[in-house]
């Protein structure tokens, strides 16, 4: 002890080592079970989930975590929460693999990415070009950070379907050499199923694909049949191929 300090100075100083090394076990066993718990659920949903593809969701699953509830990003704020989101991205990754090749030559559209469900799940777990329309400037700035983060060079477009600047991309984009359109579309909780159908379809190429997300149980949307369908927790994903 040194001079002028108590016998209390002295206990503070030996516990807040122990407090951090604590602190830090504690950290250590919660990214580990997050981890078991994205195998269990890949593997439920039959979907190979490599050791970089897991490593890059617990990156996301750190800056949804951190920056979540300062700018109401996904309504989770604890892995037990996320995990549903997630799976959810991961089994729509999965519903999307039955109908097409997700490859570096997929474009995919995700209109309303929000937080980035399943924007952000589809950049990590798949080489496709992805295209994330965001019109709230704090929610397309987070994007832009995740997936930087994630080391993926998908683009953010601010804006919404139909106002000027989405017309100005398409139109530059249908310029583009080598372009063809977008072989998928997704929105989350933007549109009812039925609405989203409609636009969807507008926005791929022949044969692409539009995921929504269903009802459970639900078997169709208007009277058309998704085409390849996957059950995660409350909901179903429907994947409809555009003819």
């Amino acid at each position: 002890m040194q001079p002028g300090e108590t016998g209390c100075d002295a206990t503070l100083d030996d516990a807040q080592p122990r407090f951090e090394n604590t602190a830090a076990r504690f950290r250590a066993w919660h990214h580990q079970r997050m981890e078991e718990s994205l195998e269990r659920i890949s593997r439920e949903l039959g979907f190979t989930l490599d050791a970089g593809a897991l490593a890059r969701l617990m990156l996301l699953r750190g800056l949804w975590l951190a920056q979540g509830r300062a700018i109401n990003l996904i309504g989770a704020s604890s892995d037990a929460e996320l995990l549903g989101h997630i799976g959810d991205g991961i089994a729509t990754v999965v519903c999307a693999s039955g109908l097409l090749t997700l490859d570096a030559s997929t474009a995919w559209l995700d209109v309303g990415s929000g937080g980035g469900l399943p924007g952000l799940i589809v950049a990590a777990l798949t080489p496709v070009r992805l295209t994330l329309v965001e019109p709230r400037q704090r929610r397309a700035a987070f994007l832009e950070f995740a997936l930087a983060t994630i080391g993926n060079k998908s683009e953010v477009l601010r804006a919404r379907l139909g106002d000027a600047t989405w017309d100005k991309y398409r139109m530059e984009r249908m310029k583009t050499p080598g372009e063809v359109g977008f072989s998928v579309a997704s929105a989350r909780a933007v549109f009812a199923p039925e609405e989203w159908l409609g636009i969807g379809e507008k926005l791929v190429i022949n044969g692409g694909v539009v995921i929504a997300h269903l009802r459970p149980g639900q078997l169709d949307v208007s009277g058309v049949v998704a085409t390849s369908a996957v059950e995660w927790q409350r909901s179903r994903i429907g994947a409809f191929r555009v003819r």
